[in-house]
C-alpha cells in the first residue's frame, strides 16, 4: 500500500486535513478541510496564517535547518560545532551532503522542505475553499486570494532556491495525492506565476466592500508591519527579482537570468528594510541570533577571517594568505570601513585589537559598527576560518528577548541585485551609482569614471576590498575591480538578514569552496515515500559540487598548502 508523502501529510495535518489511508474507517471526530475551513473567519485566518508559515521554513521556528548550513557553506557564519551541521558543512575539503538516514544533518535537511511545502499546501487549500465559500465581499475574498497566492509563490521560491525539486502544489490538487517531483527551474516558473497572481490581483482596482475589506492587511498576517498596497506591491515584486536571480546554481546560470526582468522588478521593489515585529509569543521568530549570542564568543558563532581579511588595509590579510594554513593566525583587520570597529591611532600596532575591542558597538541594525573585535573567549578551530571577530547587529535585538523588528529582506539586497544586472548589461554608471549607496555610507570612497571590469576600485594601497590575486596563485592579494566592489556591498549589508544571503549569490557568482554542494537532494524521508532512490549531492569533484571558487577556495589555492 502506497503511503502519502512526508511532506504533503505534513502540510495537510497543518491545515487540519486527515491524511487517510484507505483501508482505515473515517473518524468523523477528525478535522477535515471541510469542516475546519468550514467558516468565513477559520477560512481567512487560516490564509492568513501562510505567510508566518513560509517565515518559519526559512528563518524562524528553528535552527536545525537549512540556514545555519548555509552560513558556514558561504563563509558568513565559521563554526566547527556539529550541531545543525554546521561543522561539517563548513569543512575543509567540502564533504558531500549524506542523505542518508539518521546521517549529518539529516534532521536540517527536512525541515525547510517540509516547513515550505506545508506553507504552499495551506495556501493551496485556502485558494480552492475561497471558490466555495465567501468572506462576505468581494474585496474580503479578494484579499485573502491574493495574499495566498503571495505565500505560495515564496514558499514555492524558497523551495526552489534551496532543493534540486519539488513539489508544484496548485488548488487544483487532489488534496491526498502525491505530487510529482519537477526540476528547479520548473518549481521557479511555478513560484513567479503565483506571485504574479498575487501583483495583478493587488494593481487592480479595489472590488466591492468596505475599506476594512482590503489594504492594508490585517497586521497579523505579517506581524506588525503596515502593509498598504504600495507596500505589498513593493515586497511581491522584490522576491521576484530575489527568486529570478537566487535560483542560479553556476555562474553560466546566473549569467543567463533575465537580468531586464531582475532590473525592472528590483527598481520597483522595496526601498527601505523590509523589518518584521517579531514576537516569538505569537509564532514571529527569528532563531538564530539568540543561539549566536547564546554560549558565549565564537562557540557558534565568528566571521570568517578569510572574507573580512577583504577589508584589511594594512597587510596582514598577505601576510596571512601567505602563510601556510595550519600556522595562519587570525590578525586585527585594519580598514576606512567603517562597519569595522577602528581602533584609531592605535591601528595598525601591538595594541590595535585592544583599542578595537574598546570600540562600544551599538548592536542595531541602524548603526555602525556591523561587527566588533571580540575583548576575550576566542575559540580554537581551523586556522583558515577563525578571526577575531562577531557579528553584532542582532546583538540589542536578542537583548530584548528576541523581540522587534527584524529585517527579513533589506533595501540593499534588492539595490544591489540591480546595480548586478546594470553591470552584466555593461551599464557601469548605473551599477556604480547604485553600489556606492552603501559604500559610500561606510566610509569608502566612490566609484568614479569605470567603463569596464578590469579597472579597479579607489583607494590605492588602502583600497577596499583586496581580493586573492590568481597571479600570486592566490597567496597575495590585488585591489578588487567593480565585481569585487558589489560582492563586498552585498555580503557586508545582508549578513544574518534573509533567507541563505551569502549562499545563494555566492554560489551563482561562482565563489563557494569547491565541492560545496550547490542544491539540497530530496530528503531521504520523502523518497522513501515515494519508493524513489535515495541519494546525496556536493563533494570535489562530485555531481552536485561547486567548482573551483574565484578566490582560490580549493587545493592548490588558498587553502591547499
Amino acid at each position: 500500500m502506497r503511503k502519502l508523502s512526508v511532506a504533503l501529510c505534513g502540510a495537510l495535518l497543518a491545515g487540519l486535513a486527515a491524511c487517510k489511508d484507505p483501508l482505515v474507517v473515517e473518524n468523523q471526530n477528525n478535522a477535515d478541510v471541510d469542516h475546519a475551513l468550514g467558516t468565513p473567519t477559520d477560512l481567512e485566518n487560516f490564509i492568513g496564517a501562510t505567510y508566518n508559515t513560509v517565515h518559519a521554513g526559512t528563518l524562524g521556528g528553528g535552527n536545525d535547518a537549512l540556514n545555519p548550513q548555509m552560513f558556514t557553506m558561504s563563509l558568513e557564519n565559521v563554526s566547527g560545532l556539529a550541531n545543525f551541521a554546521m561543522g561539517p558543512r563548513g569543512q575543509i575539503p567540502r564533504n558531500p551532503i549524506d542523505n542518508t538516514p539518521n546521517a549529518q544533518g539529516d534532521a536540517g535537511n527536512l525541515r525547510d522542505w517540509t516547513v515550505e511545502h506545508r506553507a504552499a499546501r495551506m495556501a493551496t487549500m485556502g485558494l480552492a475553499k475561497l471558490k466555495v465559500l465567501t468572506l462576505g465581499s468581494p474585496a474580503r475574498d479578494t484579499r485573502a486570494r491574493l495574499f495566498a497566492y503571495f505565500s505560495l509563490g515564496a514558499a514555492l521560491g524558497n523551495l526552489a532556491m534551496a532543493y534540486d525539486s519539488a513539489a508544484i502544489l496548485t488548488p487544483a490538487d487532489n488534496f491526498s495525492a502525491i505530487i510529482p517531483m519537477s526540476a528547479y527551474p520548473a518549481v521557479r516558473d511555478a513560484a513567479l506565476r503565483y506571485l504574479d497572481s498575487a501583483i495583478a490581483l493587488a494593481s487592480a482596482a479595489a472590488p466591492p466592500g468596505l475599506s476594512s475589506d482590503w489594504f492594508p492587511l490585517p497586521s497579523t498576517w505579517i506581524n506588525g508591519v503596515t502593509v498598504d498596497t504600495g507596500t505589498f506591491l513593493r515586497f511581491a515584486r522584490s522576491y521576484k527579482a530575489r527568486i529570478l536571480a537566487g535560483v542560479a546554481r553556476t555562474p553560466a546560470e546566473r549569467a543567463a537570468v533575465v537580468w531586464d526582468t531582475v532590473i525592472a522588478y528590483a527598481n520597483a521593489g522595496i526601498t527601505a528594510d523590509f523589518n518584521i515585529a517579531m514576537l516569538p509569543s505569537a509564532g514571529w521568530s527569528v532563531a538564530w541570533p539568540s543561539q549566536q549570542f547564546a554560549t558565549g564568543p565564537a562557540n557558534w558563532h565568528q566571521l570568517s577571517q578569510f572574507i573580512l581579511g577583504m577589508a584589511d588595509t594594512s597587510g596582514a590579510y598577505d601576510a596571512w594568505l601567505n602563510t601556510t594554513r595550519l600556522s595562519r593566525v587570525p590578525f586585527t583587520v585594519v580598514t576606512p570601513d567603517n562597519r569595522f570597529p577602528s581602533g584609531g591611532a592605535a591601528c595598525p600596532g601591538a595594541t590595535c585589537r585592544s583599542a578595537q575591542s574598546a570600540v562600544a558597538v551599538p548592536g542595531t541594525f541602524t548603526s555602525k559598527p556591523y561587527v566588533r573585535n571580540r575583548p576575550s573567549g576566542d575559540q580554537p578551530g581551523d586556522a583558515f576560518g577563525i578571526s577575531q571577530y562577531d557579528f553584532y547587529r542582532s546583538r540589542a535585538f536578542v537583548t530584548a528577548s528576541s523581540i522587534g523588528p527584524y529585517p527579513v529582506m533589506t533595501a540593499a539586497e534588492i539595490r544591489l541585485l540591480s546595480a548586478e544586472g546594470s553591470l552584466r548589461k555593461a551599464d557601469f554608471a548605473t551599477a556604480m551609482t547604485k553600489i556606492n549607496v552603501s559604500r559610500t555610507a561606510a566610509g569608502l570612497p566612490a566609484l568614479a569614471g569605470i567603463t569596464d571590469t578590469f579597472a579597479v576600485v579607489p583607494g590605492g594601497t588602502g583600497c577596499v576590498p583586496r581580493v586573492p590575486d590568481i597571479a600570486k596563485n592566490f597567496r597575495g592579494t590585488k585591489c578588487g575591480n567593480i565585481w569585487d566592489a558589489l560582492k563586498w556591498e552585498y555580503r557586508m549589508e545582508t549578513m544574518y538578514t534573509g533567507y541563505g544571503m551569502w549562499y545563494f549569490a555566492s554560489r551563482g557568482w561562482g565563489d563557494l569552496a569547491e565541492g560545496t554542494a550547490i542544491h539540497w537532494p530530496v530528503p531521504w524521508e520523502e523518497l522513501l515515500v515515494r519508493r524513489d532512490g535515495i541519494y546525496g549531492l556536493g563533494g570535489v569533484g562530485q555531481i552536485g559540487g561547486a567548482g573551483k571558487g574565484n578566490y582560490g577556495l580549493f587545493n592548490g589555492g588558498v587553502y591547499g598548502w
